[in-house]
């Protein structure tokens, strides 16, 4: 049962780092796109 307990602490880090690993592949295929403003209507009155 050592063994096993001894397992625990080696899966854990494991796991972790395969979140680490799959949260920054997520973030590296998201590309940074700048934001465009919208185009102001010229024909709407301006408010004072």
């Amino acid at each position: 049962m050592t063994e096993r307990i001894l397992d625990i602490p080696a899966a854990l880090r494991e796991a972790q780092l395969q979140r680490l690993a799959a949260s920054l592949a997520s973030k590296s295929v998201v590309k940074y796109q700048p934001q465009v403003e919208a185009p102001k209507d010229e024909d709407e009155p301006v408010r004072d």
